[in-house]
């Protein structure tokens, strides 16, 4: 008889990225198949791209235009809304991922989450103001004195920076990036791929969509 174990996903994401909403959702739906547990490393892609000192790029019109139905066509699949922010700057994220430390003391970073991705993408708020975020502290009944001191600490931007390094260190370049037992995957659209390692790892068989020789 194979055992079984219950593996863990670390999920290294930005609130800023549009691509990593909709691979939160569809985690989640992963976790939840495979009794999986979720490590959450908020990360900031700003500070990635000054340490990766990443160039800025020119994207032809016919490939942003190409990445925006990509993206709708996404959101449609997965029921979400997302909007467009022009010129985005993914500092605006950095307060948001300060209070998911909160979140995750907490014990409710995915209600939290949800409500942060939603306010920023179908709502379009400003997720670097203080108040829209204690507003959604508010709404889950969080520790509204400690939510304050955590997005406003220093110190936790360093947390955010730990886990940036951390991300750069094992291999990883951008949001999401989930890590399964040492293998790395970066996109939503790796999710079938993560869902299979979990299986691998923890000696279940699972039967995904389009799987050869299954």
């Amino acid at each position: 008889m194979i055992s079984e174990k219950k593996i863990t996903v670390e999920f290294y994401f930005d609130y800023s990225c549009p691509w990593t909403y909709l691979g939160f959702k569809r985690l989640i739906q992963t976790a939840t198949r495979t009794a999986s547990i979720i490590e959450w490393k908020p990360v900031n892609l700003e500070i990635i791209k000054e340490i990766l000192n990443k160039p800025s790029q020119n994207t032809p019109d016919y490939v942003a235009n190409y990445r925006k139905k990509d993206l709708q066509d996404w959101a449609s699949y997965c029921s979400l809304d997302i909007k467009e922010h022009k010129n985005l700057d993914h500092r605006v994220s950095l307060k948001a991922s300060k209070g998911a430390l909160a979140a995750i003391t907490e014990n409710n970073i995915i209600e939290y989450s949800a409500k942060v991705f939603k306010a920023f993408f179908s709502d379009m708020t400003d997720i670097a103001d203080s108040e829209v975020l204690i507003g959604i502290a508010k709404q889950l009944d969080m520790d509204i004195d400690n939510f304050r001191l955590t997005i406003e600490s220093e110190k936790n931007h360093d947390i955010i920076l730990k886990n940036t390094n951390e991300l750069i260190n094992k291999g990883g370049y951008g949001s999401p990036t989930m890590v399964v037992e040492g293998q790395i995957f970066f996109g939503n659209d790796r999710m079938n791929l993560v869902e299979f390692a979990i299986g691998q790892a923890s000696g279940k068989v699972l039967v995904l969509p389009g799987q050869h020789n299954a």
